[in-house]
């Protein structure tokens, strides 16, 4: 049985501005096992970052956090001081931003702004913080080391800047990695990198990876399992095969159906009509419903029951329910089910 590292159950996260509330995160249930890459799908403003956020108490004071359970390792963190909280982030609970150049400060050299982690967790001082600055930079193949350890980070590139921060997230070895949108910024080349870099750095130190991205695309050959998050909230979960191959919610077919096809280079991309609620109040029913062509009339009034499919797959829609009428899903995604059929097939010859 997989070895639970973070549970999250419950989870709402609401933020107070002058213009009255804002329901991020609106009952989300999370796990990650141990040595496994959880991926957190979803267009920008869907809950993805807030969510992480609130597990590393990286929230502006605005933030009411409230949840059943949020903990690591059984260690319930609603529970921790400040003080125990600092002591857990960079150490055992460590995060990737989003963009590396707002990510560093831009008056430190690197090598200062790397070592900082090592100096507050582990107290090194000068020969031996030197050598790990320069045996991380080393590890996320940027060379002359020392050299780059001078250097501010407007003296370097986008992928270079990318790789520093991916190092300064794993120096101290911890326990779990967030990784928020780390490939946003950078071309397509890049993004092969950092992908492989982050699978690299995975297995040589037994990371546990929470990937955040809006691109599904991305996350094909570097999940485990994948969570699709909408409006504040998990509308479905499953093995990275299960999403992929087996999708329920309209919203994971429309996610699948933007993901660029070199198979049909002659057809138009699809895109997604319309826009993500205003979650200044709370969705009624279904908040996809608006933008689902499959939403039924019940999906307007009330929110869609979870269904569990499999022990590892389950989804929020009404489509699934017994009284539901018939439905075809678009022809890419019945493709895509004829193959997940062709699969299961061939595993049990």
């Amino acid at each position: 049985m997989a070895e639970e590292i973070i549970r999250i159950r419950d989870l709402h996260v609401t933020f107070t501005e002058t213009s009255g509330h804002v329901y991020a995160v609106r009952g989300v249930d999370l796990t990650l096992n141990h040595g496994e890459t959880l991926a957190i799908v979803g267009e920008s403003g869907s809950g993805k970052s807030v969510t992480t956020k609130a597990l590393l108490g990286l929230l502006p004071t605005n933030a009411r956090v409230t949840a059943e359970t949020l903990s690591y390792q059984g260690q319930e963190l609603q529970q921790l001081r400040r003080r125990d909280y600092d002591q857990l982030r960079g150490r055992e609970l460590a995060l990737i931003f989003q963009d590396p150049l707002s990510a560093l400060n831009p008056t430190m050299r690197i090598g200062k702004q790397l070592g900082e982690v090592l100096v507050v967790h582990e107290h090194l001082k000068k020969a031996a913080l030197q050598a790990r600055v320069a045996a991380a930079l080393t590890s996320v193949g940027l060379g002359d080391a020392p050299e780059l350890a001078r250097k501010y980070p407007h003296e370097l590139s986008g992928g270079q800047r990318q790789r520093v921060v991916i190092a300064m997230a794993l120096i101290a070895h911890p326990q779990v990695l967030v990784a928020d949108e780390p490939t946003t910024a950078l071309d397509v080349t890049l993004q092969a990198q950092v992908l492989a870099l982050i699978k690299a750095q995975k297995t040589q130190q037994d990371l546990s990876i929470l990937f955040i991205t809006h691109d599904l695309g991305v996350v094909a050959n570097i999940a485990d399992r994948v969570a699709i998050m909408y409006a504040g909230q998990i509308v479905e979960c499953g093995t990275a095969e299960e999403i992929f191959y087996h999708p329920q919610h309209p919203y994971t077919w429309a996610l699948l159906e933007a993901v660029p096809d070199d198979s049909r280079a002659d057809e138009t991309l699809f895109s997604l009509p319309g826009t993500p609620p205003d979650l200044h109040q709370e969705p009624v029913g279904d908040a996809f419903a608006p933008r689902n062509p499959y939403a039924l009339g019940i999906d307007f009034r009330e929110a869609p029951p979870r269904t569990q499919l499999t022990a590892t797959h389950w989804v929020r829609s009404w489509l699934l329910d017994p009284q539901a009428p018939a439905y075809e899903p678009p022809a890419a995604i019945q493709a895509r089910w004829h193959e997940y059929a062709k699969m299961k097939e061939a595993a049990h010859d």
